[in-house]
């Protein structure tokens, strides 16, 4: 019994053409984009995978060079905050949802790098500080607002916390 070879690349769906890039890529580099994927994804991308059959070369070199032009017409790709809210709601995304992703990618309120430190949990940044050299913490907890720091000091051992000061 022999293997039908698809030849015609017009008839291929987007899951197919998504399929072909997963077999594709090496072991390690579909991992991680499965990673990035739930449950539902990487069951329907799993199921064409398994139904895919056989390819023929000129199908899965059309799709690359496909590929390559859609990404090289638009002459570059620019990742904004705008840009992401934008696909993602797109992709029909709840407000809700969106929202909350945008929130994390945003990370805590403040314009500048100590003034989100500044908004950081105390117990996070004490604990992310912590793998630091007490040089490091010191400059850092300079910069917060003078409560804060007090609040992260209170978290450290009182042997650390003296180091700290002696920095």
């Amino acid at each position: 019994m022999s293997i039908r070879v698809r030849e015609d690349y017009r008839a291929l769906t987007g899951p197919e053409k998504a399929a072909i890039l997963m077999l594709s890529l090496s072991e390690d580099h579909a991992a991680k984009i499965f990673e990035n994927m739930d449950d539902d994804e990487i069951l329907e991308l799993s199921q064409v995978m398994a139904g895919l059959g056989k390819i023929s070369p000129n199908v899965i070199e059309r799709l690359f060079v496909d590929f390559a032009e859609q990404m090289t017409s638009t002459g570059s790709l620019i990742g904004t905050h705008d840009s992401t809210e934008r696909l993602l709601l797109k992709a029909g995304l709840s407000s809700d949802k969106i929202g909350n992703i945008m929130e994390e990618i945003r990370g805590p309120a403040g314009r500048t790098m100590w003034e989100k430190l500044g908004n950081v949990n105390e117990e996070v940044l004490a604990t992310f500080l912590q793998k630091e050299y007490p040089q490091t913490v010191s400059v850092v907890l300079s910069k917060v607002s003078s409560d804060h720091a007090a609040r992260v000091l209170a978290m450290y051992q009182r042997i650390l916390r003296w180091k700290l000061f002696t920095a």
